[in-house]
């Protein structure tokens, strides 16, 4: 992750990452058998649901990275869904990393990333 992303991108899914795992262990459906926290990779793009799941995320209104992870938050917020992270080994392409890293669009694209899920993701996983 580290070596392969744009030194952006690793910075602010990390602290994405970190901060929503924090605000996560104030809701049971989000804690381990243990009491801890899951930690999840919020911002990791690709997420898999059952089938018959699907209308939740066809329902909710968003447009953006928020559509993702809101219809989630909520079913174990609500419905108590479970839910889990697996190990994906996925490396940046060396061309994509050059494209991307030291540009401003990016940055700015990375900020708007996370005021966006500070605002609306914080919001849904606050008791």
């Amino acid at each position: 992750f580290h070596d392969t992303y744009p030194i952006e991108q690793y910075h602010s899914e990390s602290f994405g990452n970190k901060h929503f795992d924090i605000l996560s262990k104030q809701n049971e459906g989000f804690r381990s058998d243990t009491g801890e926290g899951t930690a999840l990779d919020w911002l990791f793009g690709p997420f898999a649901f059952r089938a018959e799941l699907a209308r939740k995320w066809m329902t909710y209104g968003g447009d953006s990275w928020d559509a993702q992870m809101i219809p989630y938050v909520r079913g174990v917020r609500k419905r108590n869904w479970r839910i889990a992270s697996v190990v994906v080994d996925f490396k940046h392409e060396e061309v994509m990393k050059g494209q991307e890293e030291g540009g401003k669009a990016w940055t700015e694209k990375r900020l708007l990333q996370l005021n966006l899920l500070f605002d609306l993701l914080g919001k849904e996983l606050s008791p």
